[in-house]
């Protein structure tokens, strides 16, 4: 299910409409991002089964071989589909600590906030599910989003020892995997609503959970801080 344009959660891949004939420099250079766009968007509609060569390549108006001189396989170009979305998911939640600044009390929320829009859209659900679901054979997939995760856990563990400067990288990474634990098991409970519903509830109650992280995270960083003489 796709969410009208006033409702969506996070920026989404764009689609151009395709030309035939010969393309143009602009419209050679072009030709990557709306590919990857269309694979995404047949992927998160479709799933993994129905997102083959043909069908891109079809919706796209492409012919297999501009594909096939990009992409040896279907999976390496649903991988770079999902890397290219990764990277758009990335942008929009280190925004949300640029726009309120790591120093501020409200960065917690709004992080906590755009993380779990992320994961109960459509795009995200239907990567989770993807990950849920699927056998073990999709080693690029995973590792491309194994990748993702070490980044997310790593922007949120350099902004935990930043306000906590005593706070050993380790113990930062481990309060950090909890928190994105949280969130996903959140999120899997949300994704058994109406994609709009769940929304929703994540705007109207994205500060109480905040809350429940920033405990979280507050309860763990005491245990490990200097005990005062």
């Amino acid at each position: 299910m796709t969410m009208r344009g006033d409702e969506r959660a996070f920026p989404e891949a764009t689609e151009r409409e395709p030309r035939i004939g010969r393309p143009n420099q602009d419209a050679a250079e072009r030709i990557e991002p709306d590919l990857l766009a269309t694979t995404w968007r047949i992927f998160v509609e479709q799933g993994y089964a129905r997102t083959t060569i043909e069908a891109v390549a079809r919706d796209a108006r492409m012919s297999k071989r501009t594909i096939y001189d990009r992409f040896d396989s279907k999976e390496s170009l649903i991988e770079a589909s999902i890397r290219a979305a990764l990277d758009r998911w990335h942008t929009h939640v280190r925004a949300s600590l640029t726009d309120s600044g790591a120093g501020s009390s409200d960065w917690m929320e709004e992080f906590v906030r755009r993380c779990l829009e992320i994961l109960v859209a459509p795009e995200g659900s239907a990567l989770m599910g993807f990950l849920i679901t699927e056998d073990e054979t999709f080693h690029a997939i995973r590792e491309t989003v194994s990748a993702s995760v070490r980044q997310s856990v790593g922007v949120f563990s350099d902004l935990l020892m930043q306000r906590t400067p005593d706070l050993p990288a380790e113990i930062a990474e481990d309060i950090s995997l909890a928190v994105l634990d949280l969130l996903i098991g959140h999120a899997t409970r949300l994704n058994a609503l109406h994609p709009q519903v769940a929304l929703e509830q994540v705007r109207a109650r994205a500060g109480s959970f905040a809350e429940v992280v920033r405990a979280l995270v507050e309860v763990q960083s005491a245990s490990f801080r200097p005990q005062a003489d």
